[in-house]
């Protein structure tokens, strides 16, 4: 008794050390401007913009009804509740963010939860890789249907298994459908996870069952409520990415897009994490086929992009961690110090990720090139502030960076491009529309009367605002310059 006493103390002890660890990283990497993705920004957080504050930008994919309004919905309370407690501040999007990231630490938990079923040491060394590894602490702060539904996939798998009883088997089952709605392109790696897991055994799949029809269900009537048919965004996604092509259009189209991106962003680690998993395939090999059938299905589609691996990313990474503890059992000192009493091994075990993890982080892949800063935003966010500012300009190459649900003021924001009336270095009778304008560095400014006011940014995106004295005129010169204008005449 005394003996399972002390054990159960160090794995408490253990479980919110990590725990806090995994908390204290995401705080440090938290960012209410940033994005990995223009997803975030100008289809997740601006539709749920629209809703609150009645003003924003629809772009191509809420138009043609591609996207279901599940996540936007989902970061309405959140963001309204901001409002309440800081009227035109900026607790309207640091809390819905807040709130996924909050939500995104569910797989902390559930790697502990998988890994204790086979020791203890199993679960550290499992919670420790999720909680510090730098892309799951990355991917756990932006606003992503991959973190969302990799989220809920973990969980699913921390409370599905053949001992299970019937209400974990019931949310495992709500949690794959929900996981699946967020980002329907993970059904086929769910589908084969469940078909692994659940076997000819009819309990389980009678509670899978149970708790996936009441989110299918609730998914119709999110699109019902929207004016949709229900599905109705799955197969106007299908259409018009898959058989009329639009991802292609998009690019990244090369067959070894995924191979290459997966050694960029994991170089010298890419070796050791592989041979990790080989060493925990006999234990977990429902969750390493469950990876590879998502990078099968993802290798199939014309576009592509690291963050759809995101589910067999965060896999591989839990099943390695379990590996590299089957690994330490292997050697001797390993086999002494896994006992009870001495878990000195373990420490160094995680010390070792952490390196690792800490030498990724510190290259220019993640440091510069992970995700935009967010001060373009921020900046555009200040100008718009000023009650003296009653209209905006901003580059339409990088038009993301700038929605309504950014800066925040219901004021004409411009697109300028390389047209012949409507540059940022030649305005002309455009000009009438915007008394402030924003520019990269590295481009022309706009002309006077315009005057820099100040500059924002890093290495790879500082941009600096202009101001000229006067007021604003919409007319038939620059209307068609305006966001909503720009996306409707350019199909974006």
């Amino acid at each position: 008794m005394g003996e399972q006493s002390i054990d159960a103390r160090r794995a408490r002890l253990w479980f919110w050390g990590l725990f806090a660890m995994a908390v204290a990283l995401r705080v440090f990497a938290f960012n209410p401007y940033s994005a990995h993705h223009p997803d975030e920004t100008i289809q997740y957080l601006e539709q749920a913009h629209r809703i609150v504050f009645g003003y924003g930008v629809v772009p191509w994919e809420f138009r043609y009804f591609i996207r279901s309004w599940l996540i936007p919905l989902l970061l309405v309370p959140s963001m309204q509740l901001g409002e309440w407690i800081d009227p035109g501040g900026t607790l309207y999007l640091i809390l819905p963010r807040a709130m996924l990231a909050a939500f995104n630490l569910a797989p902390v938990w559930a790697a502990w939860v998988i890994g204790r079923r086979q020791s203890l040491q199993h679960a550290i060394v499992a919670m420790a890789v999720i909680a510090l590894w730098v892309e799951c602490v990355l991917f756990s702060v932006q606003v992503l249907s991959e973190s969302l539904a990799v989220s809920c996939f973990l969980v699913a798998a921390a409370l599905l298994h053949s001992k299970a009883r019937m209400p974990a088997i019931v949310a495992a089952g709500a949690l794959m459908a929900l996981a699946g709605l967020m980002r329907f392109q993970f059904g086929p790696a769910i589908a084969v996870y469940a078909v692994l897991i659940a076997g000819k055994d009819l309990r389980l799949w009678k509670g899978l069952i149970a708790g996936g029809i009441p989110v299918v269900l609730g998914g119709a009537a999110i699109d019902l409520a929207m004016g949709l048919f229900p599905y109705q965004w799955v197969l106007t996604n299908f259409r018009m990415n898959i058989l009329e092509g639009r991802m292609r259009e998009i690019g990244g189209v090369s067959h070894w897009h995924y191979a290459q991106a997966i050694m960029i962003y994991w170089k010298a680690a890419l070796l050791p994490i592989a041979f990790f998993v080989a060493l925990a395939w006999r234990e977990h090999k429902a969750l390493i086929i469950a990876a590879l059938v998502n990078i099968a299905v993802h290798q199939l589609i014309g576009h592509k992009e690291y963050r759809y691996l995101w589910l067999s990313i965060e896999i591989l990474l839990l099943v390695a961690a379990m590996g590299s503890v089957n690994l330490l059992r292997e050697t001797i000192a390993g086999r002494r110090l896994a006992e009870p009493g001495g878990l000195g091994a373990t420490a160094v075990l995680i010390a070792l990720w952490g390196a690792g993890s800490l030498a990724l982080a510190t290259t220019e892949t993640y440091r510069l090139g992970w995700r935009a800063s967010g001060d373009p935003g921020r900046l555009g966010a200040a100008a718009l502030r000023d009650p003296r500012v009653c209209g905006l300009a901003v580059p339409r190459q990088e038009y993301t960076l700038f929605g309504y649900a950014l800066l925040h003021r219901n004021k004409p924001v411009f697109l300028l491009g390389q047209e012949a009336e409507g540059a940022l270095d030649d305005p002309g009778k455009a000009a009438k529309g915007f008394n402030a304008a924003m520019t990269w560095v590295s481009d022309a400014p706009p002309p006077p009367p315009f005057v820099r006011v100040g500059c924002r940014g890093g290495v790879r995106d500082r941009i600096c605002l202009y101001r000229r004295s006067g007021g604003c005129e919409i007319d038939q010169d620059n209307r068609k310059l305006l966001f909503q204008e720009t996306l409707l005449r350019l199909d974006m």
